[in-house]
């Protein structure tokens, strides 16, 4: 393959750094240019490749790889090389995001079968962690989800009772170490030509070398609710854990208010559902489903709803009792429009604001929720957190909040280039004032916090005027 001769993106360039100077590779050869920048690459057939390879082979004997010469095997500088890794995770030297070295992203074939099987959009680039998440989010029941991964790994596993990290981890290693063929890493093996023992360009531009920004790299969302289920409050990552706990063993986890219509993603609003049926439900709201959400929150004190949102559910929970199916269509189409609304203001922010928006979002709506990922849950079966502890990071997990920030933000620009909609944004003129008001305190670096009062007056405007419009005359 000809050599890149891109200009290596900046986090790469930092990537570089931190290798070179990380005590995991003291002595490992490699030479800087005339202007300071590292020369990482360099072919085994010449001095420094050389000298990589005795150094790789003297650290295969330190972590005890191997005893003696006569042990030396195909594919031990790729064991060596992951093995010293700091972070089993590499950037792209194309595009600057980074992906796991182990064989955690779904092969072509195997990701055809996954997507055939459970009607997805995934990418060879979503790592299998979050596909399995992100499909019990829609769905799918854990046992389906176990028993065709056991299947296709041939793991000798029992779908009934392996969890989730046991049955990635043995499909990993059977794809890495066996003959498997349904996962790849994110970045492929390539010692002693680059410093660190791998391709500088990851998974995501592997074929294109575009930034990334091909077709099969981008995620399409087909559901509403998966282009927007990020940006709902609650405890994301507990509602996660829950979903893929035993107590939704053989059948579905089903969110009692729909996400695509604002409510959060929480176990507290979490209940167990036959696959079918919840397919079938899709974002209906029901009597029941009412009811039970209110008896939760008074139960619980949290509520179900996102902030965006909160002025609409008040009104339905005052106001449903008594009323027609034909209302209840009524209230689903203002949620929905509230919501279209909500995602149409955060991209004109990611938009229109150039300098400051994605840094606001960031750090006004994603990062408050860094904390839930800190954490590992034990639950009640009413999806009651009833203890929590510092949670195990492994290479695999590491990165889950920055994949979460990122699904989030390409969230907003999926969401909102659909052009088969059946709602599109309906601001007014005063609300457009006031969205451009919001821009105009972002840009100019007003605190956070005077901002978001803005944004809370913006959504409070909106849903006054929701209910006002959609209301029974």
């Amino acid at each position: 393959m000809p050599r890149n001769t891109k200009l290596p993106h900046p986090y790469f360039i930092k990537y570089m750094s931190f290798i070179v100077s990380h005590p995991n590779y003291s002595g490992l050869s490699i030479k800087s240019k005339n202007n300071g920048e590292y020369r990482w690459l360099a072919p085994a057939d010449t001095e420094i490749g050389k000298d990589r390879i005795k150094w790789c082979i003297g650290k295969a004997y330190e972590l005890k790889l191997i005893g003696d010469i006569s042990q030396i095997y195909p594919g031990i500088y790729a064991d060596v090389m992951l093995e010293i890794h700091p972070t089993k995770c590499k950037v792209c030297q194309i595009c600057g995001n980074s992906m796991s070295l182990f064989y955690h992203y779904p092969s072509k074939n195997f990701l055809k079968s996954l997507n055939d099987t459970f009607n997805s959009y995934y990418t060879i680039c979503d790592h299998i962690s979050y596909i399995w998440d992100d499909l019990m989010i829609n769905g799918v029941s854990k046992i389906d989800l176990a028993s065709f991964f056991i299947e296709k790994g041939d793991l000798k596993l029992n779908p009934q009772t392996a969890t989730k990290d046991e049955i990635i981890n043995s499909l990993e290693y059977a794809c890495r170490k066996g003959n498997k063929k349904c996962l790849s890493p994110g970045a492929m093996s390539n010692f002693p030509d680059r410093f660190d023992g791998f391709h500088s360009y990851n998974r995501c531009c592997r074929e294109t070398q575009d930034l990334g920004r091909s077709q099969e790299n981008l995620r399409t969302y087909t559901k509403d609710r998966r282009a927007y289920e990020y940006w709902s409050d609650g405890n994301i990552h507990a509602a996660n854990q829950f979903m893929g706990s035993s107590f939704f063993n053989g059948i579905s986890a089903d969110h009692i208010g729909p996400i695509s219509l604002g409510f959060i993603h929480d176990p507290l609003y979490l209940q167990p559902m036959l696959s079918g049926e919840n397919s079938s439900k899709r974002d209906r709201l029901t009597i029941i489903d009412i009811e039970n959400i209110i008896k939760i929150q008074n139960r619980t004190g949290v509520s179900p709803i996102s902030w965006y949102s909160a002025r609409l559910w008040d009104y339905i929970q005052n106001n449903y009792k008594n009323k027609s199916d034909k209302t209840l269509l009524v209230y689903r189409d203002m949620l929905k429009q509230n919501v279209v609304n909500f995602m149409f203001i955060l991209h004109y922010i990611l938009t229109l604001c150039p300098k400051n928006g994605k840094n606001f979002l960031i750090q006004a709506y994603i990062e408050p929720k860094r904390n839930y990922f800190n954490w590992t849950y034990s639950f009640n079966n009413m999806g009651k957190v009833i203890s929590k502890k510092t949670r195990h990071f492994t290479a695999r997990n590491q990165n889950e909040f920055d994949r979460y920030k990122r699904i989030a933000l390409e969230s907003i620009y999926e969401y909102n280039k659909k052009d088969n909609r059946k709602n599109n944004s309906d601001l007014n003129r005063d609300e457009c004032a006031k969205l451009a008001q919001i821009c105009q305190y972002i840009e100019a670096n007003i605190p956070n916090t005077q901002v978001i009062a803005l944004f809370n007056e913006l959504m409070a405007m909106i849903q006054i005027r929701l209910i006002s419009k959609y209301q029974e005359p």
